[in-house]
């Protein structure tokens, strides 16, 4: 029921979409505010001159680099849930770290609709350091690959919060999903998945 892609190196773009209003931005000098600030009427360059210039309408902030990549689907499931698909990805990711015994933060996720489908979207799992190190690499066969499911499934039932905390699935990097976050959905799935 699960399928892994080949692990390999691929460009990602990281973007902070200002709590998805966007960053206000001069061209001049490059001063920026964000979403939570009002335009201010003038502005100073960094030599602390005022700046003529205009602030341009909103854009996302965003970073590429180039690590290691690997894409976890599980074909012929659909859930039209959002929060399922979000948090079973944090849950994996989690189960990833526990099973490496590496550092949560060396590791990240997003969803990938495959085929264009956004309720059979594939886990697109990396190492959050430029050039990879290796831990996606490492997941990428059938008996590791059981192990992190597993391992995941006690991870998600072994909390004694209500759907989530920050004791399993909730950090700081997908703080805009935590009200969605729901292990107990993991687990319902997991269940079926290794049962």
């Amino acid at each position: 029921m699960t399928r892994c892609e080949t692990a390999s190196k691929a460009r990602l773009a990281v973007l902070n979409t200002g709590l998805r209003r966007g960053f206000r931005i001069c061209p001049v000098c490059g001063y920026t505010f964000g979403p939570n600030e009002s335009a201010p009427r003038t502005h100073n360059n960094p030599r602390g001159q005022q700046c003529p210039g205009t602030f341009q309408p909103p854009v996302a902030l965003g970073h590429e680099f180039e690590t290691d990549v690997l894409l976890l689907t599980f074909p012929h499931y659909r859930n039209v849930r959002p929060e399922f698909w979000v948090s079973l990805l944090y849950a994996v990711v989690e189960g990833v770290s526990l099973v490496l015994d590496i550092e949560r933060n060396d590791l990240d996720g997003c969803l990938y609709p495959m085929a264009g489908d956004p309720y059979s979207p594939a886990l697109v799992l990396f190492d959050d350091v430029p050039g990879g190190a290796g831990h996606v690499r490492r997941i990428n066969n059938e008996t590791l690959l059981k192990e992190v499911l597993e391992t995941t499934l006690r991870f998600v039932s072994t909390c004694e919060c209500g759907t989530s905390c920050s004791g399993c699935l909730r950090n700081y990097k997908n703080q805009s999903w935590h009200e969605i976050l729901d292990r107990l959905i993991v687990k319902d799935f997991l269940e079926q998945v290794i049962g």
